[in-house]
């Protein structure tokens, strides 16, 4: 009786396994880089800029990002580069004298962050970004407007 019981379950055990699955190798992609502007595509969602004043003939720090305070621009998978072309350019009247790349947070100060310039490339690291533009006097009109188009 015994001997029985022991083919009865081995018979079992085999009639479990009845098939098996193949898996395919999986190669490595390259992920693409991506610049996002956050908000500032049109005049409706232009960035907002703190402090929103300026001092006449006074130095000054501004720091342009989204009203809802999430960074101006977003760099996923990066680094990066892209050329930055400035309208008006960087220095001209009524400019700022310099324009960067900054963290959230971060202090805007001439020497912050990541330095554009006029038609340059430009290498930007994965995170999130706002604008900095310094200068050292301000026009008595004001600082005027201007775009940054990325290419």
């Amino acid at each position: 009786m015994l001997g029985v019981i022991a083919v009865a379950a081995v018979a079992g055990v085999a009639a479990f396994v009845t098939f098996t699955q193949y898996f395919p190798s999986v190669p490595t992609g390259a992920v693409a880089a991506n610049l996002v502007a956050n908000c500032g595509v049109s005049t409706t969602t232009a960035l907002t800029v703190t402090p929103a004043t300026v001092t006449a003939g006074s130095p000054f720090a501004l720091v342009y990002s989204c009203s809802s305070g999430t960074a101006a621009i977003s760099v996923t998978n990066g680094p990066i580069t892209k050329i930055p072309t400035e309208a008006p350019a960087i220095g001209a009247g009524g400019m700022p004298t310099t324009l960067s790349l900054i963290a959230p947070g971060a202090t805007c100060t001439a020497s912050a962050g990541i330095a554009l310039a006029q038609s340059t490339a430009v290498s930007i690291p994965t995170g999130d970004y706002n604008y900095c533009a310094t200068g050292t006097t301000a026009p008595v009109t004001g600082v005027v407007s201007f775009t940054v188009t990325w290419g």
